[in-house]
């Protein structure tokens, strides 16, 4: 008895194809990427909000541990043996307690006296792009580094912004003011085809 074997492809497999080498194409997505690099942007927006609120000793006192923490947890998997690991933690400890004991002193009613609301800002800033950078050397994590660069680089732009805010507002302001006359003047005139 001859029994037909049926040789034409499956239609419900061929249309799965496609999609599973499209999904296999389409490699990390956004919200992957996000998952992966939240540390580091919990770190850049936590640092500038602090910065730009001019908000007290408490928060810093706690922010720091926090980005040790996080370089602690980042730089874990390029430390395969106890030892090392020990000696990343410990290094890290140092390092941020120190920062801490520097904020601290920043804050003291002494230096509190020569330096403004703008200038502690600043001074902050510095010690904290200083610390990160140095804590991502340490813990062998080049976003955490980059954090620090991208910290320690706001430094001037923060210090610029803050004394050229008049100059911006004009600025914008005449932008506006062009603008807003070039629209009103070209609204009235016909166009000719």
């Amino acid at each position: 008895m001859d029994t037909m074997v049926d040789t034409t492809p499956n239609d419900g497999a061929m249309a799965n194809a496609p999609a599973a080498a499209t999904t296999a194409q389409s490699g990390p997505t956004f919200r992957s990427w996000l998952l992966k690099e939240s540390p580091y942007i919990a770190m850049l927006s936590l640092a500038l909000i602090g910065i730009t609120l001019h908000l007290p000793l408490t928060y810093w006192t706690v922010l720091t541990p926090v980005f040790g923490i996080i370089c602690v947890v980042e730089g874990w998997r390029h430390f395969s043996t106890r030892h090392d690991r020990l000696k990343l933690v410990l290094t890290q400890a140092l390092s941020w307690g120190a920062l801490v004991l520097a904020i601290i002193v920043l804050y003291d009613d002494g230096a509190q006296g020569v330096l403004n609301a703008n200038g502690s800002s600043l001074a902050m800033i510095t010690l904290l792009a200083l610390g990160t950078f140095l804590a991502g050397l340490q813990a062998e994590v080049w976003r955490t580094c980059g954090v620090g660069v991208i910290l320690f680089l706001s430094v001037p732009a923060i210090g610029w912004l803050q004394q050229s805010s008049i100059l911006l507002v004009v600025g914008t302001l005449g932008v506006l003011a062009v603008g807003g006359a070039t629209w009103y003047l070209s609204r009235g005139e016909p166009t000719h085809v």
